[in-house]
């Protein structure tokens, strides 16, 4: 439901000898989402606001309420902008793995307003515009009912925890590439090698993505275009 804004307040400008453009509440949203994706939702107080938008503390408050309310309404946004899904590709399948592949991208770009957008509650809105494009694209091939629900379910978690992998390795401090000693005497250099390294991320949540693709759909998209 659309909102109605009050009618705008001329920000506050130290110094300025005319009225500077009046203040919206999309443009104080718009300024606690930069907030908080830079710095996160600790760092939004209303001072911040303001002096991020040189505007006095009482024009914020006029225009979205106190933090509380506003952080609602940042998690609103986020709510609508995670229900503009993109099923792209040529095959069912293909669909599935960029609507997959397309959550995640979203979930590591916005740590902070997920995070937000969880202590309220807001997880399964968030998720369940994504879980209707999977539920269409496998219906497509014949998979319905709790087959499907268990398909959709694996595949958000595997999203999910790809997504909470990434961030740990961010914090974490920079791996020695010497290769533990527990692997001494082994005849696998390629092995050691590849798991005394760094992880590929993104290579391997789409190497699990694939193989659980596999398991899945078989073959159930060359008998559906048979039909």
């Amino acid at each position: 439901m659309a909102t109605t804004e009050p009618r705008s307040r001329s920000r506050r400008r130290p110094g300025a000898s005319s009225a500077a453009p009046p203040l919206s509440g999309d443009e104080v949203v718009e300024a606690a989402l930069r907030i908080v994706e830079r710095e996160g939702a600790g760092a939004l107080t209303m001072r911040r606001l303001a002096d991020e938008l040189g505007a006095a503390v009482t024009a914020i408050y006029w225009h979205v309420g106190n933090r509380d309310a506003l952080v609602n309404r940042l998690v609103e946004r986020l709510v609508e902008d995670m229900g503009d899904v993109h099923p792209s590709g040529r095959t069912a399948r293909a669909r599935i793995a960029g609507l997959a592949a397309e959550l995640r991208t979203r979930l590591l770009a916005r740590p902070h307003l997920i995070a937000l957008a969880d202590q309220r509650g807001m997880t399964d809105a968030m998720f369940q515009p994504v879980q209707v494009a999977l539920a269409d694209e496998l219906a497509e091939l014949g998979i319905r009912g709790r087959r499907a629900g268990q398909i959709i379910q694996v595949l958000q978690c595997h999203v999910v925890a790809s997504v909470v992998l990434a961030r740990a390795v961010g914090r974490s401090p920079a791996r020695s590439r010497q290769a533990p000693l527990e692997w001494e005497g082994r005849a696998d250099p390629a092995l050691i090698a590849t798991l005394s390294t760094d992880p590929d991320l993104d290579g391997a949540f789409a190497f699990g993505l694939d193989a659980l693709l596999d398991r899945f759909l078989d073959d159930r998209e060359v008998r559906t275009r048979r039909r």
